[in-house]
């Protein structure tokens, strides 16, 4: 910038001075800005600098140690404002700008993520209880329990486990035990090994599970010792039986121990003991007097529990019911010792809700729902066994089911006693 003092032509020494001068000023100051920018020294607050660049409508603004103070714009003899022509200035404000900027990932977006993984990830479900992984064990009872219903049980149980096997995808891998005293494994393999899910794999389970005959006991401990050498990322276990032993303990009966020996600790003892870090999750099938057991092996593995209920109330075992009422009637119409039949009753009614006949158990039960509580030798066993009654089915009862004609007989005879 060219200044001139018109009126001052006998100074020419100090007109020639000044633009050098004011710009050397200038310099100097941007200078220490930018020193300050650089070792950022002083307490820090935000003040505004505005640099004018080349541009008239470019501005920068910056944040600045509270020891800078505001530079006003450099003015001519109070006419216009000083501009610099030098682009490094500008330059190194942008730079400084652009390195105070730091991408932060959005929590939203990374939780999104996350369950989109999730999802994605192999999940397979059994009766509703759902685990994730590659591989899998399926320890099922075939207790003679499971003929329950005229063996609706246990085919209701073997379709659901071919169901869940063929949704498997070809990078999972599953192993199906069968306990009742004695542990069956597919393909009859000791150790079992590993079925890759591949094409058509299901087949082979599908006529395998069709040769398999129901046995006496109740005893997963076995299956689950095998489960566990394995390594699997989740067990199933599936159960309508409260878990016993045969009374003389055998070389396949037990908790299996490395060493090759057998440990006759409890089924949840020893989960405690040994499964601890297999996560186990628990099917209490169509009988609710399983829950209590089967919910603490879930917990104490780390697994889930769920409560499978019988499917239908469809009274199916008729000929079961007639002779149970029939004995009843037949024992004590002539006595007059309440208390004996009443808890003949609740015997009777405990064994058919164990077999999902709620309408059948409902029937017999119902004289003791007003019983005298003197009459009654059980009071805790009547109160759980109404109460499951109720739960399982509501207002629902014999009399509003179809029936074989000779229960409806029964029920038309006795309707009005």
């Amino acid at each position: 910038m060219v200044l001139e003092d018109l009126e001052n032509d006998d100074q020419p020494s100090k007109t020639r001075l000044l633009p050098p001068a004011m710009s050397l000023v200038l310099h100097g100051v941007l200078a220490f800005i930018l020193w300050l920018l650089v070792f950022d020294a002083g307490p820090r607050t935000s003040i505004r600098l505005t640099a004018s660049l080349s541009a008239p409508s470019s501005t920068v603004s910056v944040k600045l140690p509270q020891t800078v103070q505001p530079v006003d714009p450099v003015a001519a003899d109070g006419e216009e404002s000083a501009r610099s022509t030098d682009s490094t200035i500008s330059d190194l404000l942008l730079e400084a700008l652009s390195d105070t900027v730091i991408d932060v990932a959005n929590e939203t977006d990374i939780q999104e993520k996350i369950e989109e993984n999730q999802k994605s990830a192999p999940i397979v479900d059994f009766f509703g209880s759902e685990a994730i992984g590659s591989k899998f064990v399926f320890v099922v009872d075939i207790s003679l329990s499971m003929d329950a219903r005229n063996m609706e049980r246990y085919r209701r149980a073997k379709k659901e486990l071919l169901r869940s096997i063929s949704n498997l995808n070809s990078e999972q891998s599953y192993v199906v035990m069968l306990f009742s005293w004695r542990t069956k494994t597919m393909q009859y393999d000791r150790p079992p090994a590993w079925i890759r899910a591949e094409k058509n794999h299901e087949k082979k389970l599908f006529r395998w599970l069709d040769d398999i005959k129901l046995s006496s006991g109740t005893d997963p401990r076995d299956a689950l010792s095998l489960a566990k050498l394995m390594q699997p990322d989740a067990i199933f276990l599936l159960s309508d039986g409260q878990f016993n032993s045969p009374n003389a303990p055998s070389l396949e009966t037990g908790w299996l121990l490395p060493n090759g020996e057998r440990s006759q600790l409890s089924v949840s003892d020893g989960i405690a003991t040994y499964m601890s870090s297999i996560p186990i999750h628990c099917i209490s099938f169509e009988n609710p007097f399983t829950k209590g057991s089967m919910e603490k092996i879930a917990e104490l593995s780390g697994g889930s529990f769920r409560y499978v209920k019988t499917k239908s109330h469809l009274p199916v075992d008729s000929q079961r019911f007639l002779e149970a009422v029939r004995l009843i009637e037949d024992t004590y119409r002539k006595t007059s010792d309440r208390s004996t039949e009443f808890q003949r009753r609740m015997s009777f009614t405990r064994d058919f809700i164990a077999d999902g006949e709620f309408a059948f158990a409902e029937y017999i039960a119902r004289p003791i729902r007003d019983a005298d509580p003197a009459n009654i030798n059980n009071p805790i066993l009547r109160k759980i066994l109404l109460t499951i009654l109720d739960e399982e089915l509501g207002d629902t009862r014999l009399e509003h089911l179809p029936m074989s004609p000779e229960v409806e007989q029964w029920v038309l005879d006795h309707e009005f006693r």
